[in-house]
């Protein structure tokens, strides 16, 4: 594999590193072949619009439609905002010059808030492209108290409203009082390692974006904007956004606290994480898309839902035995720094919001209490 040449700036923030702005960033490893795991359309969310419907990736298949969202925000609501696009060096030098990752005490009070409630479409120019991405802030926001942040990433060849119309993170976030991120892949899809195909590219294609790189120059944009805790910073996800989840807890775990992906498997190769993270993880156990006892049901070879697991045991540096919650959900508890590992395996297909919640594990409130007990750590 050949390396573009990058153009990188190094920021630090007391004791994270973070790399922003590399320009023809390294392209995922080994370019799986097959397209992307298809992700389904977007659900409606109760009392609201239905949401974008989305494409089904190269090679993949959809068993579900996409689950509900109480309240379900519709995306082409937002209000549309060039707020004068950030330069991806701008955007480092904001977080760089942030106080240290911490509890609100450590980091100071906010100098600064451009942010308001409601939904936001942003626009950042990063490695040669204009990026765009959905900033929702809840009402109860004051930009004077530090607030978590979740990066909620839709499906292969999908769009944000899948995710705003069907997670429930949006809803999670107006109930709570987070921010919630909701980004636009390159092409509709975004490089996880060995998937996936951007929309209009042959089956076998990875993305070559530098997703990572994004990433982390948006939530440098919103810190530099808004009131927000560097150490509750969350990526989340379904299908795609799933994989991509994994891949941000490989290749940012100094800046992501823990992820949860939904319907994703871990194929980032080789994955070393920077700090342990907490995994929150849920798989269908009628997933015809990517199965979960693994195999290759199209151009992809997907690891099991019990070899992720393992996988994140082993990194995080777990040992005895997992303890079963809610009936479907197992968990590694005795972690390196405290974090914890969890598998919830679900009766259900590809698209598992709609299932999980039936199953009383509904993604967001279960992601969310495992992140609260680790908050600050």
């Amino acid at each position: 594999m050949q390396t573009a040449p990058r153009s990188c700036r190094i920021f630090t923030i007391a004791a994270l590193s973070v790399l922003l702005g590399c320009a023809g960033g390294e392209s995922g490893s080994g370019g799986g072949s097959g397209g992307g795991p298809g992700s389904g359309t977007g659900g409606a969310g109760s009392g609201g619009s239905t949401g974008s419907g989305g494409s089904t990736g190269s090679g993949g298949s959809t068993t579900d439609t996409g689950g509900s969202g109480s309240g379900g925000a519709v995306a082409d609501a937002a209000t549309s905002e060039t707020a004068g696009p950030l330069e991806v060096g701008a955007a480092g030098d904001a977080l760089a010059d942030a106080p240290a990752a911490g509890s609100d005490a450590d980091q100071g009070p906010c100098t600064t808030n451009s942010l308001r409630p409601g939904n936001s479409n942003l626009m950042i120019p990063f490695g040669g492209n204009n990026r765009d991405y959905v900033l929702h802030v809840p009402a109860s926001y004051t930009g004077k108290t530090r607030v978590a942040v979740v990066v909620d990433m839709h499906g292969a060849v999908n769009v944000p409203a899948q995710e705003i119309n069907g997670s429930g993170w949006l809803q999670k976030s107006d109930q709570v009082g987070f921010i919630t991120i909701f980004p636009h892949g390159q092409g509709g899809s975004w490089n996880a390692g060995t998937c996936c195909a951007p929309a209009g590219a042959p089956a076998s294609a990875t993305s070559t974006a530098d997703d990572v790189g994004f990433i982390r120059a948006v939530m440098a944009k919103t810190n530099q904007d808004g009131c927000i805790d560097l150490k509750r910073i969350y990526a989340v996800g379904l299908s795609n956004g799933g994989l991509m989840s994994y891949r941000l807890a490989c290749d940012a775990g100094d800046l992501f606290a823990g992820i949860a992906p939904v319907s994703g498997a871990s194929v980032t190769a080789p994955c070393k994480p920077s700090r342990p993270v907490n995994v929150v993880a849920f798989r269908g156990t009628m997933d015809a898309t990517v199965p979960y006892s693994g195999g290759m049901p199209g151009a992809h070879l997907w690891p099991s839902a019990m070899a992720d697991h393992e996988q994140w045991r082993t990194l995080d540096q777990c040992t005895g035995t997992p303890t079963t919650s809610r009936g479907v959900c197992q968990t590694y508890s005795q972690c390196a720094g405290g974090v914890e590992v969890t598998m919830c395996s679900v009766v259900g297909g590809h698209v598992l919001y709609g299932p999980a919640a039936a199953a009383n594990v509904a993604v967001p409130t279960v992601a969310w209490e495992i992140f609260q007990r680790h908050a600050g750590m």
